[in-house]
């Protein structure tokens, strides 16, 4: 009996010794780092204004005789808006124009008295005083006519502020006053007016962007500041919702000058074509800042990317054992983001299982099919 325990204890024993097997090496998904042709585009929340936005208000005092526009309806540059009762106004024409022909008449007559006196004055037979009053009176005669010029400019003035007309051509707004209100310089806006074709669309430019895509074209030729950089490669298009993008494309023309303390970003501005008046003022799009000119690019899938207190990485197979890679990226281009540093063409990152194991571990790679992509 002692004799089968002692062996089955050595056999016991001699199973322990024995050492476990291997566990089975992981099969992950991969995918290489590709290097392509790619059109690179900045992406940023703008807001659309118009170039010109006048505010039409009454220069005069008097009761809105006509209006003669269509509420939202364009309008022409020099279009007459509306009418006011133009009576007082042609009455103090009038006024003037009969105030200036009696200071012409009091003008001629000191003229000629001065000059019958200037004649006087070398026979002694009048005296200095005399001839004084006569400069006197010839110089006012000259000041009352020189004001009654000016009061009759002024009613002839007036008199025009009673058609207001379109200062600019563009689209007109609600009227606020109809016809029969007293109106004039304290009434307020009557309307708007804004001009439609082209428009500004404004939007902030992060500083990070404004490094990568602008500061950087002041080293070239020539270039001393932000007047002087070659923007010409770069093109703006407007995204209005739903990737339903505005057909025309406008260019960058201005830039603040200087960065938001408060939010980082410097405020930009494109003008966009409107020939077909479609877009409108106030208006909320996401701008577009795209490269003309295709640039070449590495990507690895969006699936292979992780990220952890270092930073973004992603998992390469290489020698058939995981290895960690740290890298830089930059903008996403549908399911694949450019990687700026980190990685090198045809190096093979995880794109499945990547749970299921660390760097330093071997695995079988196989490289994603097309109906896994």
């Amino acid at each position: 009996m002692s004799r089968i325990l002692i062996a089955s204890l050595v056999a016991l024993l001699a199973a322990c010794a024995e050492e476990p097997p291997p566990p089975p090496i992981v099969e992950v998904v991969v995918d290489d780092v590709v290097l392509d042709p790619y059109q690179p585009k900045y992406s940023f929340v703008g807001r659309l204004q118009a170039i010109d936005d006048v505010s039409i208000e009454a220069q005069v005092t008097g009761y809105l005789k006509a209006r003669t526009f269509r509420e939202g309806d364009f309008v022409e540059q020099g279009s007459v808006l509306y009418e006011i009762d133009p009576a007082v106004f042609e009455a103090d024409v009038a006024r003037a124009k009969a105030e200036l022909a009696r200071a012409r008449a009091t003008q001629v007559n000191a003229e000629r008295n001065f000059q019958r006196g200037k004649s006087l004055v070398p026979d002694g037979n009048i005296s200095k005083s005399e001839m004084d009053k006569l400069r006197a009176d010839k110089l006012e005669a000259d000041a009352s006519v020189a004001g009654a010029e000016a009061a009759l400019v002024t009613a002839e003035v007036n008199l025009g502020y009673t058609t207001i007309r379109a200062p600019i051509a563009g689209r007109i707004g609600r009227s606020t006053h109809t016809t029969g209100d007293l109106v004039g310089p304290t009434t307020g806006a009557l309307t708007t007016l804004v001009s439609v074709d082209p428009i500004y669309a404004i939007f902030q430019l992060s500083e990070a962007t404004f490094v990568e895509v602008i500061a950087q074209r002041l080293s070239q030729p020539g270039a001393k500041n932000l007047n002087d950089i070659d923007l010409s490669d770069l093109i703006v298009r407007l995204e209005l919702r739903n990737e339903i993008y505005y057909p025309e494309f406008g260019r960058i023309d201005y830039f603040a000058n200087r960065i938001s303390e408060d939010t980082g970003t410097l405020e930009s501005r494109a003008v966009i074509p409107n020939t077909y008046g479609l877009l409108v003022p106030g208006q909320y799009v996401r701008v577009e800042i795209v490269r003309e000119e295709l640039s070449e690019a590495l990507f690895v899938p969006q699936s292979a990317v992780q990220a952890d207190q270092q930073g973004n990485f992603v998992l390469v197979v290489e020698g058939g054992t995981v290895q960690r890679r740290n890298v830089i990226l930059d903008q996403r281009v549908e399911e694949n983001i450019v990687v700026l540093q980190g990685v090198d063409e045809g190096e093979q990152v995880i794109v499945r299982g990547l749970q299921q194991v660390r760097p330093g571990q071997p695995v079988r790679a196989r490289h994603i099919s097309p109906t896994e992509a």
